[in-house]
């Protein structure tokens, strides 16, 4: 697959998040398990999604246990409760592509992103975060599924 990379600004984000410890095998339950959870909050908090669930890897992914950063954007601060809590996503600049298909081929269009940040002189200023624009819930063949992968920037 091709990925055409594109530079961006993102706009500071509020989200409700959950940092969830997982494993390679584990992955699509953690995920989804943990999605699940911050679905269940926003509706508890009374307030409606304001944008696409997203993942971020706060760490280095291993053969063994790691963590992974769940977020669900919404609309003005509401309190937290644990597990989850509220935080403030920062905008800025950034790359990113658009993925089309399963995840688990999702590690192409990180290596196509990175590789343009690096032959443009740019800087990563945080986590890559993946942004699910449809999946499982929408789509009934994996094939189908659109992922954006973003990459934040330090600013030149």
């Amino acid at each position: 697959m091709t990925y055409d990379i594109t530079l961006t600004e993102l706009s500071p984000t509020t989200a409700c998040h959950l940092r969830v410890r997982t494993s390679a095998h584990g992955i699509a339950a953690s995920v989804g398990g943990g999605l699940q959870n911050l679905y269940e909050f926003a509706a508890a908090a009374n307030v409606a999604p304001s944008g696409p669930p997203q993942l971020a890897y706060p760490g280095p992914v291993t053969d063994g246990d790691f963590e992974l950063d769940l977020y669900l954007p919404i609309p003005g601060e509401v309190p937290g409760q644990d597990p989850v809590d509220v935080v403030d996503l920062p905008g800025g600049p950034a790359a990113r592509t658009l993925h089309r298909g399963a995840y688990d081929k999702i590690p192409a269009a990180y290596e196509a992103v990175f590789t343009w940040v690096h032959e443009h002189g740019h800087t990563p200023s945080g986590p890559p975060r993946e942004l699910y624009l449809n999946g499982p819930d929408e789509e009934k063949s994996s094939d189908d599924y659109v992922t954006e992968v973003v990459v934040p920037l330090l600013r030149r």
